[in-house]
């Protein structure tokens, strides 16, 4: 059995409890350390705790996301004034590993809302002008603006990009961490971004460097950043076995993969193709490929299942993926189902079409959570543990359809079903991330799982599976995301 040892971004469920998800697909383990060092929420993890945890965990491979290693995690890289030094002492544990480390780091984001909820306080008074300023100095930097102008308060500003360099500094660290070897892979994520802002620009110079140091077979930069840990315990299980899937990528819709979805600075399709190559796939013709990523193609619109949920989505682009999705399995083809409709959670009608006859339940692998890179890099990971368990002898069905069935109650029956209801429920202001007082918690999960129930009857998308009873929680005290536990029934 391959054991790999992973440090996530945090302690989200999506970072810490997918990858492991993913893993046992392929028959594979993962160990993660104890909560105590992770961070969560605004609280950092112990990087010193964690640099010696990944000393003494035996693996065959090691996972590890830069940020918390060196900094405590994501969020504690946004707040802290660690100097870069300090960083580069936490990161020397990685020399330490006995076997490959596939690292993950992140280019900072700049998100468009007025909310301080995972960013420095300023944020929740200057966020959207600072997200303004951001874009106007990298158009000013391609000339297509003059000097930008902003009445964010040059103290703030400051603080603004002194973070973002040292930021800068550290990632440029990490492609030499690559290019020495230390690090056997690595992806560059870029975190909630737009075609104009300042970590596109950044993202933009490190792969150009990407190129120059001739890494591009290890080095991979593309948007996302909370699903990088479940693809490389992808690309750790398809480098342990020997076995690179072969993959095919189609699209219902002709320009499909032309399409930039929201939240990111480059056509789906481009994106599609690096987080393949990082997990471990390589990209083929249909008629080569031993299974196939459909993607359900970017709408266009500003509606989103966290912050704007529309009151319907179009039938026909849903209709004509459900089609292609059914003739692919009619033909016998493996497939993996990335739902990148709209931001934040899954389409409706799709999930609803495919259930109707039985076709979600024989997906390889489904995602349609938060963005086109979240969605695309998890299915991508599944579809290739399928496909490395498949070719060891080891591939896990009863694990398979628990991931399957996780993946939908998670990303339609909560996040583009259950959420919008509670949040409308509770007049929350749906761009922003709320808190639910511990005091609140139990009513507030008791609701959303009499929603889930709800939802899951209906669909029927994975018979003999349902939410445990009293086992809905709110890992970060917020309706934003969940945790749940799946049972036989």
């Amino acid at each position: 059995m391959i054991r790999l040892a992973l440090i996530p971004l945090d302690d989200r469920p999506v970072c810490r409890v997918l990858p492991a998800m993913v893993a046992a697909v392929a028959g594979a383990t993962v160990a993660t350390p104890p909560a105590r060092l992770l961070p969560a929420g605004r609280r950092p993890g112990d990087p010193d705790g964690l640099a010696d945890w990944l000393r003494a965990t035996p693996a065959e491979a090691a996972v590890v996301a830069l940020e918390t290693l060196g900094h405590g995690g994501l969020i504690a890289s946004r707040l802290h004034h660690d100097p870069v030094s300090r960083v580069l002492d936490r990161w020397a544990a990685l020399r330490d590993v006995a076997g490959p480390v596939h690292g993950a780091t992140v280019v900072q984001r700049t998100p468009d809302a007025d909310d301080a909820g995972e960013e420095p306080g300023y944020w929740a008074m200057h966020g959207r002008a600072l997200h303004a300023y951001s874009a106007a100095l990298h158009r000013a930097l391609e000339g297509a603006d003059a000097a930008p102008r902003t009445d964010v308060p040059e103290e703030l500003r400051q603080d603004f990009l002194r973070r973002r360099q040292r930021n800068h500094t550290l990632n440029q660290v990490a492609l030499s961490l690559a290019a020495e070897g230390v690090l056997h892979t690595l992806v560059v994520g870029a975190d909630d971004t737009a075609l104009a802002a300042v970590g596109t620009a950044e993202w933009r110079w490190l792969r150009t460097w990407t190129g120059w140091l001739e890494l591009n077979d290890r080095v991979l930069t593309h948007p996302g950043a909370d699903e990088i840990g479940s693809v490389l315990v992808a690309r750790a299980l398809a480098t342990a076995s020997g076995h690179r899937p072969r993959v095919a990528v189609t699209c219902a819709e002709p320009d499909g993969l032309d399409r930039v979805a929201r939240y990111e600075p480059v056509p789906v399709g481009a994106g599609v193709a690096s987080q393949a190559a990082a997990a471990g796939a390589v990209l083929v013709d249909l008629a080569d490929a031993e299974a196939v990523l459909v993607v359900h193609a970017p709408q266009s619109g500003d509606a989103d299942w966290a912050t704007a949920p529309p009151p319907d989505t179009d039938p026909a682009p849903a209709a004509r993926t459900a089609a292609l999705v059914r003739r692919l399995l009619a033909e016998g083809h493996t497939v993996a189902l990335a739902d990148c409709a709209l931001g934040n959670g899954a389409d409706p009608r799709l999930v609803a079409d495919l259930a109707g006859d039985g076709s979600l339940a024989r997906l390889a692998g489904f995602a349609g959570w938060n963005t086109a890179g979240n969605t695309a890099g998890s299915a991508l990971a599944t579809l290739v543990a399928h496909q490395v368990g498949r070719a060891r002898g080891t591939l896990d069905e009863a694990a398979a359809r628990r991931l399957l069935a996780h993946r939908l109650v998670d990303d339609h029956a909560y996040m583009s079903y259950a959420r919008p209801r509670l949040r409308s429920e509770r007049g929350t202001d749906p761009t922003r991330h709320d808190h639910i007082p511990e005091a609140e918690a139990p009513a507030v999960t008791a609701r959303i799982a009499d929603l889930l129930d709800e939802r899951w009857r209906a669909l029927r998308a994975v018979p003999g599976l349902r939410v445990a009873p009293g086992s809905v929680t709110l890992p970060w005290q917020r309706t934003y995301e969940i945790d749940f536990v799946l049972e036989e029934c």
